[in-house]
């Protein structure tokens, strides 16, 4: 096959699969320029950069696009999608995409950061940012430490398209910040979208008095009722193509046709709610449309209406939600083909645009979504990801690999790749080759490959930046009762269990996926091959364990509290002795006779704005024998020590209950006796404000005010504690040192997980 040009379906030949290990070194791209800057279609004068619109659907399946269904069914799928049909006529679509995780969060994240997991440090969409502790007393096993949101030292690919000249704006659900909505997309590098209060941010194009423009959910806004409060809806009024009207897609249109009149290209993630549950639809006349495909009466009961236990494509609801998610898409191709190109007179945006469809993991399976008349919840259908194992949660292959089209300039039409692996994270690298940009920082550390070359049909590998080829993919899910750690290897996946006992799966799993042709083996992940093919697998799961270990991924702890009965090691776990603290420096103690277990790691969790919405961080510590301490992060409200045993207990340095005792929903910091409470933070602080005055006393002609707050908060800490009085001396002096961004001291992460 030629490379240089694919016009039907892909029959390249598998690669050689090298085992690589994922570089965490200086990414340093080669310049992919010239792939981007094809000719225009006179062939006169090479393209300018070209605009780039990502559409990240929430929880759309592999098998819910028409043509993923008739490639591997051979049969008409129930859903329709025509728009991304013609999409994936008009370009490529990839059979073995993959998101990052199988929830949103970690998956969103992973794209934003062109990021692994464990390198961002976001595992999953509940309970990050907080504190370790036992969903019930009963349960064996604790998630580990993760963060729920982007943190500042990470890298956001809006940021990135923004140096190299791009306008750039996110509209839609995002769901990678922290309870206290931080940060907000225009905190990342986002021209235009919203702020932690979800208002947006252009008022030529947004109207927060309009009940439709401010409808902030769009088609997904939810219903008391999904037959008799979904429709009608003012907020939803019919359209001339008597389909309804939906926020994000408008809001997008307005933007789009603002921006093309600049002389910037543009970059547009757009991220519909849809088809996320509870499953729903405002379409009313579409889902009668699916309600006579199936042959059934419109349903006058808002409760369970498709067999969870019946194969295949029958809930109409959610059918009617993939057909207004492919509206959505048609509509914005449908602006850009006819929208002038300011930068090329006489062209329309569509001829230099990258349009690309993702997923952020697999559809849901079943979820019991509505009550019935009667008050009963039942779990119904969802979607049907056959031939793939199971859905959203799950590391097999219905949770993570997910549909990927892209349609822009350079890529022959109709094209198919069925054997380039690829994931999520790839588009970071990948839209930064698609702007021309030659050169990466070295502090990116990106994890992803370029695909252009793949996406312009002139390789078949996806390459690291020094060339190699990748063949491996790696997945760390380590929560809930699904935790696994996982390795895509050429044709083989391992499914490493890290959750057991809790998750009842086998320890280890090896499937096949493919065959040494390049055509599917076990993509239903049917046969474990583990015992049948023991070399194979300690290959694979050494190499598992070596990226495992080289990312440092948090893995689940076991419950040194667990109420039933002595787990293995249980009546070894150290006991905590003490705590104390002095100025800003702050320690545990823990038991070291023969007959308690080693402590082997040691990690400090902190808050710096405690209350309903607080979130908790990592912070480093020194750990000898029967001895923990750190010093307190400057702002530092409450602390709490995380002692691991040689037996993977966790063991706190105060008690925190259960979350059946006292909900996730409730700030810890109100139950902790001692959390080391507010001094050892603030001298901390006034430390660093001090360091800020000496830096800056050469060049900084205004240090009064940061000389009164310093003198304010140490004769406050000279008192006894007072949350009110602490917490505004912390912000006063939080305020003088980030205002001066020429000192070192303002870039301090812990100064920075809310925006100035």
């Amino acid at each position: 096959m030629d490379i240089k040009g694919v016009t039907t379906k892909t029959t390249m030949k598998r690669t050689s699969h090298i085992r690589v290990a994922v570089k965490s070194i200086a990414f340093v791209c080669i310049a992919f320029a010239s792939l981007s800057c094809d000719s225009n279609a006179s062939g006169n004068e090479p393209l300018p950069q070209p605009n780039i619109v990502h559409i990240m659907v929430d929880d759309l399946g592999w098998q819910d696009v028409g043509c993923y269904y008739r490639e591997y069914h051979h049969d008409e799928p129930f859903y329709e999608t025509p728009h991304l049909d013609r999409m994936a006529q008009r370009g490529i679509r990839f059979m073995q995409a993959y998101s990052p995780s199988m929830t949103c969060a970690p998956s969103r994240t992973a794209f934003l950061t062109g990021q692994y997991t464990p390198r961002n440090g976001v595992y999953h969409v509940n309970m990050g940012c907080q504190i370790p502790r036992a969903r019930r007393d009963t349960a064996q096993m604790l998630d580990p430490y993760y963060v729920g949101r982007i943190m500042p030292d990470k890298p956001v690919i809006a940021q990135w398209l923004r140096r190299a000249g791009y306008t750039t704006a996110h509209v839609g659900k995002w769901h990678v910040a922290g309870p206290s909505g931080y940060p907000a997309p225009i905190h990342v590098g986002f021209d235009f979208s919203f702020d932690e209060r979800n208002q947006y941010n252009d008022a030529q194009i947004y109207d927060a008095n309009d009940p439709k423009q401010a409808n902030f959910s769009g088609l997904f806004a939810q219903p008391k009722d999904r037959l008799r409060d979904a429709f009608p809806d003012a907020r939803f009024p019919l359209l001339d193509d008597d389909r309804p009207y939906d926020s994000m897609t408008d809001l997008s249109q307005r933007w789009i046709q603002k921006v093309a009149r600049g002389d910037k290209p543009f970059f547009l993630n757009l991220c519909p709610s849809l088809v996320h549950g509870p499953i729903m639809t405002r379409d009313r006349k579409r889902l009668a449309h699916y309600c006579r495909k199936l042959g059934i009466p419109f349903p006058t009961d808002p409760g369970a209406i498709s067999d969870p236990d019946t194969p295949g494509q029958h809930n109409p609801y959610y059918a009617s939600m993939v057909d207004s998610v492919d509206w959505i898409i048609g509509q914005i191709i449908q602006t850009l083909e006819t929208t002038d190109d300011a930068r090329r007179p006489g062209a329309r945006l569509i001829d230099n645009t990258f349009v690309i469809v993702s997923s952020d993991n697999g559809a849901a399976q079943q979820l019991r979504n509505w009550k019935a008349l009667n008050g009963e919840q039942k779990f119904e259908k969802v979607s049907d990801n056959a031939p793939l194992r199971a859905g959203k949660s799950w590391a097999y292959e219905g949770g993570c690999r997910i549909p990927l089209i892209i349609m822009g300039p350079g890529i022959t039409h109709s094209s198919i790749n069925d054997v380039t692996a690829v994931n999520l994270i790839d588009l970071f690298p990948t839209f930064m080759a698609m702007a021309g940009v030659s050169e990466y920082d070295q502090r990116l550390a990106l994890d992803g490959c370029n695909l252009l070359p793949v996406i312009l049909g002139r390789d078949v590998a996806a390459r690291f930046p020094d060339g190699t080829p990748r063949d491996t993919l790696y997945f760390h899910f380590p929560v809930l009762n699904g935790a696994f750690s996982t390795i895509r290897q050429g044709p083989w996946k391992l499914l490493k269990n890290t959750g057991f006992p809790m998750n009842i799966a086998p320890q280890v799993q090896l499937y096949r996926l493919y065959n040494d042709d390049g055509s599917p083996a076990d993509l239903s992940e049917k046969t474990n091959l583990a015992d049948r093919l023991p070399e194979r697998t300690t290959e694979l799961l050494r190499n598992l364990d070596d990226w495992l270990s080289q990312y440092r991924a948090g893995q689940p702890y076991r419950n040194a509290n667990y109420k039933l009965r002595d787990l293995h090691g249980q009546n070894k776990v150290p006991t905590i002795l003490g705590r104390g603290n002095e100025s800003d420096r702050i320690w545990v103690t823990f038991s070291t006779s023969n007959n308690t277990s080693k402590v082997v790691d040691a990690f400090l969790l902190y808050t710096v704005n405690p209350g309903q919405a607080e979130e908790w961080f990592r912070g480093p510590v020194e750990l000898t024998s029967g001895r923990v301490e750190a010093t307190a992060p400057p702002g530092m409200t409450h602390g709490l020590f995380c002692l691991l045993d040689e037996n993977n207990f966790l063991i706190h340095s105060e008690v925190i209950p259960p979350m059946t005792e006292y909900s996730a929903s409730r700030p810890i910091s109100a139950i902790l006796e001692d959390g080391y409470a507010y001094k050892p933070g603030l001298l901390a602080l006034i430390k660093t404000a001090e360091a800020v005055a000496q830096e800056s006393a050469s060049n900084d002609h205004d240090k009064e005010e940061l000389r009164v707050a310093i003198q304010n908060a140490k004769a406050i800490c000279e008192q006894r504690v007072n949350p009110a009085m602490y917490s505004s001396s912390m912000d006063a002096l939080r305020r003088q040192i980030l205002s001066r961004e020429n000192v070192s001291e303002s870039s301090l992460q812990f100064l920075n997980y809310f925006p100035r």
